[in-house]
């Protein structure tokens, strides 16, 4: 049986199956073994790892702890009270119309970062005023119909991770705030940041970076500092810069119960965009494919990431970013009543549980089928048994979203 546990009751021969920690997506440090002493604890726990999962199939028991299927259920649970709320959307024009304009600034968006990682890297000054042009856009964008950016952001290229992760944050960070109802100014100030969140990472080495395998202790030390980097790279091209964008940028790995970095804030010490940053950063993180993680499906990692509120993520946070993307984002795949599969492509402003998707294959058969497009709202005798991985029927994504 698989169960979490407090780190405090770890001891030699438990055999540790994985971490409950948002950051290991980082660190990709070794995550599951045999504990051979007491010395290897005290490493895992200077982490900043306050629980673990333990299997006790392949290592010894205690009695206390939580199975792995309580956790699964409890989660399912949260994430049901959430769908029962009305979705925090609102379409002024469709999504096909908005398209073709999300297109435009998304790939501007992409460039940008590019040739900003560039100079960042030589050291130069980076031009933040085009960015600013491109953090407008986006707001814009989503104030007209989300669904066209949340759509590109899901489209991804495995080579491609630091610079669409730097764009598709400034969109989610985009569709949290318009779901907040901030003042214009104040989300214009997080989106800036959001966009530049992770330019310090072009500085670590890229050994290091995309390193395929464990990294050590000492790398991921630096690794921690790429939010540091950040933060200076920002204020050194534009001292005029609001402190809320420098934020996004600095707090983002912060966490709640103080685990995170660089300076381990606790709740009330991490400022609004910081915690706004944590969860469309998180987000984000889990459901990219990279070369040392295969990226969850969005659903199943929205139930993660409830998991980590009130240690590591802002609950309240979460759950408005929850109705604002709906519990089946788009892009997910989902299994249908009728033993078909089918990619959600928008969420419904009037129900969370009845997206409009695109139905692509047919489970019995095991076959493409004929593209439709179907809106699960007013077809009533077809619904969501459940999300599922696409590469359990190798699908690509990719090739449905537009």
């Amino acid at each position: 049986m698989i169960k979490k546990i407090p780190i405090d009751l770890l001891v030699p021969d438990m055999y540790v199956s994985g971490f409950h920690w948002d950051q290991d997506i980082e660190s990709n440090y070794q995550k599951e073994g045999r504990i051979p002493d007491y010395p290897t604890i005290e490493l895992i726990k200077k982490k900043g790892v306050r629980e673990v999962f333990i299997d006790t199939d392949r290592g010894i028991d205690v009695s206390a702890g939580i199975s792995a299927n309580q956790i699964e259920e409890e989660g399912q649970k949260q994430l049901d009270q959430v769908a029962t709320e009305k979705p925090v959307i609102q379409k002024r024009v469709s999504t096909t119309e908005e398209l073709s304009k999300a297109r435009k600034v998304h790939s501007r968006a992409k460039g940008l970062v590019e040739v900003a990682m560039q100079k960042a890297l030589k050291g130069e000054q980076v031009e933040v005023e085009q960015f600013k042009e491109v953090a407008n856009e986006f707001i814009d964008s989503v104030t007209r119909n989300q669904n066209a950016l949340a759509c590109l952001s899901r489209i991804r290229e495995k080579d491609s991770y630091l610079l669409e992760h730097s764009v598709n944050v400034g969109v989610l960070m985009s569709i949290l705030g318009k779901a907040m109802n901030l003042e214009r100014q104040q989300l214009f100030e997080y989106v800036l940041g959001a966009l530049l969140h992770d330019i310090g990472k072009i500085i670590i080495p890229d050994e290091v970076l995309h390193k395929p395998g464990r990294l050590t202790e000492e790398e991921f030390e630096l690794m921690k500092k790429h939010a540091t980097f950040s933060r200076d790279i920002l204020i050194k091209s534009d001292d005029n810069l609001p402190e809320a964008t420098i934020n996004v940028a600095y707090q983002h790995h912060e966490r709640l119960d103080g685990t995170g970095y660089p300076n381990a804030l606790n709740k009330n010490q991490i400022s609004l965009e910081g915690k706004m940053a944590a969860v469309v950063d998180v987000y984000d993180a889990i459901t990219a494919d990279r070369c040392y993680h295969k990226g969850t499906p969005p659903t199943i990692a929205l139930k993660r990431m409830l998991e980590w509120t009130g240690s590591h993520l802002d609950k309240d946070l979460l759950h408005i970013f929850i109705k604002a993307m709906g519990v089946y984002p788009v892009g997910s795949v989902v299994e249908l009543s009728n033993d078909r599969l089918a990619i959600v492509c928008e969420i419904n402003e009037s129900d969370q549980k009845s997206p409009i998707v695109k139905v692509i294959y047919n489970t019995q058969h095991k076959r493409y089928v004929k593209i439709e497009l179907l809106d699960l709202s007013k077809k009533k005798e077809v619904t969501i048994v459940k999300p599922i991985d696409p590469g359990n029927y190798g699908i690509q994504v990719n090739d449905f979203l537009i």
